[in-house]
């Protein structure tokens, strides 16, 4: 019971740091387009509805998607998930209007989408490689004390 209560919260936990990374990139475009309009106030509204999108897709990728893009490979399935998922985003991003169904806009943050899926996957995949890095060095010094 409790290694499934473990299980359950480190997903938890994952998905709040997942919702977190996705709604500041969001909303660090969705600034930038602001500002680029000349408008230097941003509706809390919005961002609103930003960070529920984010939660959302966060929980589709853990429990549906399987956490892709923390996958130790990149390879097609990784590349066809956040092709989706970037779409998703678009798709809703147009249906509410973030960007004032500006096409431009819109497509240019399909491809910052994009751009953030790689740049996550290679930011888990050298979070990955330090922890390891890090495990083996404690397990030599463990091995290390336990020879004298």
């Amino acid at each position: 019971m409790m290694e499934k209560w473990k299980k359950f919260l480190s997903l938890e936990i994952g998905i709040e740091i997942k919702a977190c990374l996705y709604f500041a990139l969001i909303l660090f475009y969705y600034f930038l387009y602001c500002v680029l309009k000349g408008n230097l106030y941003a509706s809390i509204l919005l961002m609103a509805e930003i960070v529920l999108t984010a939660y959302a897709m966060s929980y589709l990728q853990v429990y549906a998607l399987h956490n892709f893009d923390e996958s130790e490979r990149f390879n097609a399935k990784v590349a066809v998930l956040s092709l989706l998922c970037s779409a998703l985003y678009t798709a809703v991003s147009y249906a509410l209007r973030w960007y004032d169904r500006n096409l431009t806009a819109t497509i240019c943050f399909f491809g910052y989408m994009l751009l953030c899926y790689a740049c996550t996957y290679l930011i888990f995949k050298i979070k990955r490689d330090i922890d390891t890095a890090h495990l083996n060095r404690e397990l030599e010094n463990f091995k290390k004390q336990r020879e004298k």
